[in-house]
């Protein structure tokens, strides 16, 4: 309940002014139940869609010219994948020599009251917060820092405006808005963030048996291949879809997408107990309706990259290889049914077709 974006507009869908999508309202879809291989076919073309009839490609789509400078990996995106990599790899330590400070996760026990009333949502035990991640509204996570074990106190905030309103114990709307609410907190525990250091005997330890690594260099080498194929693929697709003519974007596709992202997020919020607008509010939206809207630039993007992959295999002339629709099946056919990935071993097939006549200068 003290989520810090809880009943506010996000940046995004307050900047764009936009609370309905171009493509329509959540209503106007079905998204209770939703088959990711519905509209496709068994070449993983969309049915009854000639790509070629709403993309025209560029003309040099069998020799893409691109930039090696814009593929081959710095040394700050290396260490960036290393150190998200040991950060995975973190250990938790118990504090009991000083008080909290920014950086640490405390156990706390907290029940809030706006004046003067308890409030739905302001009281739990036992939560784990990081301070200085801003989880919490504004000034809760700073008032816990130099505490001590044991220590109970109070923590003064004042809820944003447009906060959601609460309930009090007999079901009365308590207002939240722009409110002082007190805070008795009861700190439990500190625990610290303990991050490894990178040496050959700890990659040796945890990938020589999952991935033959052996060596700290020889991981740097893995995030190196695997960031230029990464980079590779955004090069290609970046360059398609900037000099490819689109005459329009069939809502066939567009509509596939939006389900789906409605579909996703409805489960979500049946998991949490909330209806779909109430879960967009928690997500920072004014409703579901703003939440779709925000997406519209992201279902476009979805819609002209499935055109263009199957234009060019169109064009061209490209079916995968059994081996990868093997490749595809093993990860997404249980899950996402044949057609849907058909589509993806299809998409393979064109990247790298179209990788391999790349011209890298």
């Amino acid at each position: 309940m003290l989520l810090k974006k809880q009943g506010s507009t996000t940046a995004s869908s307050a900047a764009s002014g936009a609370s309905v999508s171009i493509y329509g309202k959540v209503s106007d879809f079905d998204y209770s139940s939703f088959d990711y291989s519905e509209g496709l076919d068994d070449n993983g073309h969309w049915t009854g869609i000639r790509a070629l009839d709403y993309v025209t490609l560029p003309d040099d789509v069998s020799a893409l010219p691109l930039s090696k400078a814009d593929i081959e990996p710095t040394e700050t995106e290396i260490q960036t994948q290393i150190d998200t990599l040991l950060n995975q790899y973190a250990t938790t330590q118990n504090i009991t020599g000083r008080a909290a400070q920014s950086g640490d996760t405390v156990n706390i026990d907290y029940s809030g009251a706006v004046d003067g009333v308890a409030f739905t949502g302001g009281t739990a035990t036992g939560y784990d917060l990081t301070l200085g991640s801003h989880t919490f509204i504004d000034g809760f996570e700073d008032q816990i820092i130099g505490h001590n074990i044991g220590d109970t106190f109070d923590v003064t905030v004042t809820f944003p405006e447009g906060y959601g309103d609460s309930t009090d114990a007999e079901g009365n709307t308590i207002t939240l808005s722009g409110k002082e609410a007190v805070f008795s907190v009861t700190l439990n525990a500190i625990t610290q963030s303990v991050v490894p250091t990178l040496t050959d005997e700890w990659v040796e330890t945890n990938f020589a048996a999952s991935d033959d690594l052996h060596t700290a260099d020889a991981l740097r080498q893995y995030f190196d291949s695997a960031l230029y194929a990464n980079n590779l693929d955004n090069a290609v697709m970046d360059y398609l879809l900037t000099n490819s003519t689109f005459k329009e974007v069939p809502t066939q596709i567009t509509s596939y997408y939006i389900r789906m992202f409605l579909n996703y997020h409805s489960q979500l919020a049946t998991q949490y107990g909330m209806e779909l607008d109430a879960y967009a509010q928690a997500k920072g939206y004014a409703d579901a309706n703003a939440m779709l809207a925000d997406s519209d630039a992201y279902f476009e993007h979805l819609a002209k990259q499935d055109l263009v992959f199957q234009a060019i295999a169109e064009q061209l002339d490209i079916t995968p290889t059994q081996e990868q629709i093997d490749s595809a099946n093993s990860s997404y056919a249980d899950t996402y049914g044949a057609q849907r990935s058909m589509l993806n071993a299809l998409q393979l097939a064109v990247l790298d077709k179209v990788e391999e006549s790349a011209v890298l200068s």
